[in-house]
């Protein structure tokens, strides 16, 4: 060995220690740059409020990841939402240096290992789950911390410390999102299947290790459950019906499962899933992590390739194939964090890969070692920062205030001492600026679901009827302003003041009226609304719902004919004509409480949202748009051609909850989809008596 041999061999010792040290400390600067400041949506508010005051999560409640972030927010620095998002960033951090030592495990040098940990750590997905209070870095630590176990285990196969390790991670992940370990599962008993003999005889050891692990954070949760915390999803946990309720998501049945999603949906999602494989770890890297698993079945690494392609197959084909979403803009949002399991499991292929084809090209060329460093060093460094900039806009969240603007909106329109109910998104951010930031304390925050909050007026799971009548009761038995998101239905029997985003429950009012209000801080964000195009897949949805609320309101006024009331709102009507959601707001309350005098203007506003239907982010709210131009037409007695609309609706959302089905339903109408075997000219459709 020559001088130069001797002290680059001298060097790997530091050289992987300086390069696991960065594929840590990089992905931790990158993510911190572009957090979140301050409360988000997903479940962001959630899991920021759960942390900070101990309290219990949504099913299946993730103890462990509470705690986790109760421990950062306890750091003398920076707000809550800071420091949750923090947690999420060390841990992603911290998954990026066991990708880093699995794909080390694997067989690539230090250099190619680093490039490929931080082409993951810069994936879209990824980095969008570091950036806030999310479970799903901290499932990814758990997997590839437990990968890089069971790689090592099955070189050192009698050292039982290793085992003891695994075990009790694995018995750790079922405490955080343990669908997703079970759906890998498979995937790690098929990498240490060479060794199956060594590990049975362990097994009572390794049970005894990992069954404790994961049964006592969930003891905890229940035990926490009873102690009356400020965020209590469901309440107590009482008996073994409700734990198990709780632990297997049961709450969450009819949203795993909708009744709308046919293999048309799922083929779907698989089609999406595939085209975001190839740009995750970019084009190059996506070609090079599968010449990688062919590296890895060339070599008769079975078990390596084996596990990681079961993995990958796992948390995507086989979940897509459980799972029942619809597939559209929203329902993508929801299972995109799903499969960053499979984005990780291709980096360690991509690392194989590079490896390989960086040694054909050091012979190739007949360079030596600093020449190979170098040229992986040079492709390594392009296919990073073309990820970097590539992803970067959709995850610099660094001065998001979407969440903040609508909570300080909605508190400014409040009056001293008042009730506010809130409803689906809006729970996470109102929560957390009144349960941690302490804004508008004078303000009594309430759950519609009686969920989330440990205040609350009924137990979530009493039937509608019986929350309806709590809730009357309640607004007779109570001196305070009741407010409302404007998308709730009023009390029959109550008058309702609108005030745009919100509505006011007039108690000694006439039954059934509705007064219009108006308020400059609602006119002044819906005006924001209106002009804003967010990156960011949940607050584009969640705009749209605002924005059809508002929609709703502005139809209102259209229907008072109040010259005065129109007139110093053109502004606003002229505005609302730029969105699609907006439009059907107005078009629904129209059609709702209008009559023959309205319908040119209803018809208008359908045909404009028409050419404005690509910002209907969820089948249910295209379905939306035919179902109004249906009822339009029933209204205008156009029978044939509302029968036509409707089944259009049905046929882009045919899910029990929209209510063309109900109307093709009334018509008596049976339509059958008919493949001809030729080409024939279409038969005109017959009206049905009603």
């Amino acid at each position: 060995m020559n001088r130069v041999d001797a002290q680059m061999e001298a060097f790997k010792p530091l050289r992987d220690g300086i390069a696991l040290v960065a594929s840590v400390i990089g992905p931790l600067a990158l993510y911190v740059l572009t957090m979140p400041r301050t409360v988000v949506l997903e479940d962001d508010g959630l899991f920021l409020m759960a942390g900070a005051h101990l309290g219990v999560a949504h099913p299946p409640g993730y103890p462990l990841y509470t705690l986790i972030v109760y421990l950062f927010t306890q750091l003398p620095f920076g707000s809550v939402a800071f420091l949750g998002h923090l947690s999420s960033a060390v841990l992603g951090a911290l998954t990026c240096g066991c990708v880093y030592v699995c794909v080390r495990l694997l067989g690539a040098s230090p250099i190619p290992a680093l490039i490929v940990t931080w082409l993951f750590a810069a994936s879209e997905h990824f980095w969008a789950q570091a950036i806030i209070a999310e479970v799903y870095t901290l499932n990814a630590l758990f997997f590839f911390g437990l990968y890089a176990l069971l790689l090592y285990g099955v070189r050192q196969p009698h050292r039982t410390g290793v085992w003891i390790a695994a075990a009790g991670v694995y018995g750790l992940s079922l405490t955080n999102h343990w669908p997703l370990m079970v759906l890998s599962t498979p995937g790690l008993m098929i990498l240490v299947f060479p060794i199956w003999r060594t590990l049975y005889r362990k097994l009572p050891l390794l049970l005894g290790i990992s069954l404790p692990c994961a049964a006592l954070p969930y003891a905890w949760m229940v035990w926490r459950s009873h102690q009356d915390p400020l965020i209590n999803f469901y309440g107590s946990i009482d008996t073994l019906k409700e734990f198990w309720h709780y632990f297997s998501r049961q709450g969450y049945a009819h949203i795993d499962a909708s009744p709308s999603a046919g293999w048309q949906d799922r083929f779907g999602f698989m089609q999406w899933l595939g085209n975001e494989f190839l740009w995750q770890l970019t084009l190059p890297g996506f070609a090079l992590a599968v010449f990688g698993l062919i590296v890895l079945f060339q070599r008769r690494q079975i078990a390596k390739a084996g596990s990681g392609l079961l993995v990958f197959l796992g948390n995507s084909i086989v979940l897509i194939a459980l799972l029942g979403f619809d597939f559209d803009f929203f329902w993508g949002a929801i299972f995109r964090p799903y499969s960053l399991l499979c984005y990780g499991i291709a980096a360690l292929w991509l690392g194989v890969g590079l490896q390989v084809v960086l040694d054909w090209l050091t012979e190739r060329l007949s360079r030596g070692p600093r020449s190979k460093i170098a040229m992986a060093v040079l492709v390594g460094v392009a296919m990073v920062a073309w990820s970097v900039h590539e992803h970067w806009r959709a995850n610099d969240r660094s001065d998001s205030d979407f969440a903040e603007r609508y909570a300080d909106m909605q508190l400014d329109i409040l009056p001293e001492d008042a009730v506010l109910f809130v409803f689906g998104d809006a729970t996470g951010p109102m929560g957390y600026y009144q349960y941690i930031e302490n804004r508008r304390p004078d303000v009594a925050l309430y759950n519609l679901q009686g969920l989330v909050y440990g205040k609350r007026l009924y137990d979530p799971f009493l039937p509608k009827e019986n929350k309806e009548e709590v809730l009357e009761q309640f607004t007779d038995s109570t001196e305070r302003a009741l407010f409302f998101p404007m998308d709730f239905d009023i009390f029959p029997n109550r008058q309702g003041r609108i005030y745009g985003f919100l509505m006011e429950v007039v108690k000694d009012g006439k039954p059934g009226t509705i007064e219009i209000k108006r308020h400059p801080r609602g006119e002044e964000y819906f005006t924001y609304l209106v002009h804003l195009q967010p990156i960011d897949r949940w607050e584009r949805v969640r705009r749209n719902g605002l924005l059809f609320q508002y929609g709703r309101y502005l139809g209102l006024i259209y229907f008072s004919g109040d010259p005065g009331l129109l007139d110093s709102m053109q502004e606003l009507f002229r505005l609302s004509e730029r969105s699609y959601a907006c439009l059907i707001g107005m078009a629904a309350t129209l059609i709702e409480h209008g009559n023959n005098s309205h319908w040119e203007q209803v018809s208008a506003w359908l045909d404009r949202a028409e050419t404005l239907k690509h910002e209907a982010l969820k089948k249910q709210t295209l379905a939306r748009l035919y179902y109004l131009k249906g009822s339009l037409l029933q209204k205008q007695g156009k029978r044939v051609e509302a029968v036509a609309s409707f089944a259009k609706s049905r046929d882009i959302y045919p899910h029990p909850d929209n209510k063309a089905l109900e109307a093709l339903e009334q018509y008596k109408v049976n339509f059958k989809r008919v493949n001809p075997p030729r080409r024939e000219s279409p038969k005109p459709v017959l009206p049905f008596p009603p």
